[in-house]
C-alpha cells in the first residue's frame, strides 16, 4: 500500500527554548528519526512547519492553512498536500517508534476506517498513526468549531485502535516517549 509519511514539526518548543525538531538527540536532530523511519516505507515525506528551518532537508515543507496552533493544523495541511490516500503522521518529538510499531499498524489499515492508531493502557497516541485524506472536511469542521484535539475524532471517524500489549510497561513509555523539555535529553 502507498502512503506518504507526514512529519510534524510545526510546533512552538516553548519549553525547549529553541527549535527541539533541530535539537541533538543520541547523535542526530530529532527530526532526523521520524525521517528515517519514514523513509523505510516511503520516499514520500512531507513536513508540516511554519518556518524554513527544514528546507535543507530537500522534503516539501507545508504551513499551516489554519492559524490554529495545534497539531490538528498540522495534519490538515499535511493531508492536504499529500498526494496519497493515507497518510503516516509522526511527530518530531518521539524519537523511539520502531519499524515494528509502524508494521503493526500497516496491517490494520483497511476501506472500513479512517485513522488506525496505537493505544495502549487506556492511552491512545494520537502523534503516531494512519490518517486518510477524506479526513480533510471533518478536520476543517472541527478547526472552525474550535475543536482542536486529535482525539476529537475518535468519536466522529471510523477507525482502529492497535492496542500495544505484551510488553513491560518502561519499554512502553520508552516508545511513545516525548522530548519536549531540555530535562527529556541524554546527559
Amino acid at each position: 500500500m502507498k502512503f506518504t509519511t507526514i512529519i510534524l514539526a510545526g510546533g512552538q518548543s516553548s519549553r525547549m527554548g529553541s527549535n527541539k525538531a533541530l535539537i541533538p538527540y543520541f547523535g542526530k536532530q530529532l527530526i532526523q528519526y521520524s525521517i528515517d523511519l519514514g523513509l523505510q516505507f516511503t520516499p514520500d515525506i512531507i513536513i508540516s512547519a511554519n518556518n524554513r528551518d527544514f528546507d535543507y532537508l530537500h522534503f516539501p515543507v507545508v504551513k499551516d492553512i489554519s492559524a490554529v496552533k495545534a497539531p490538528l493544523a498540522g495534519v490538515h495541511s499535511g493531508l492536504a498536500a499529500s498526494m496519497t490516500d493515507w497518510n503516516l503522521i509522526l511527530t518530531c518529538d518521539m524519537p523511539n517508534i520502531t519499524k515494528e510499531l509502524i508494521d503493526g499498524l500497516i496491517l490494520e489499515l483497511d476501506e472500513h476506517v479512517m485513522m488506525v492508531l496505537p493505544a495502549h493502557d487506556g492511552f491512545v497516541e494520537p502523534l503516531c498513526g494512519f490518517y486518510h485524506k477524506a479526513l480533510i472536511p471533518l478536520i476543517e469542521s472541527n478547526l472552525t468549531a474550535g475543536k482542536f484535539s486529535l482525539l476529537d475524532l475518535l468519536g466522529q471517524a471510523p477507525h482502529r485502535l492497535l492496542e500495544i500489549t505484551g510488553m513491560p510497561s518502561e519499554e512502553i513509555t520508552f516508545l511513545f516517549k516525548n522530548v519536549n523539555e531540555k530535562r527529556d535529553l541524554p546527559g
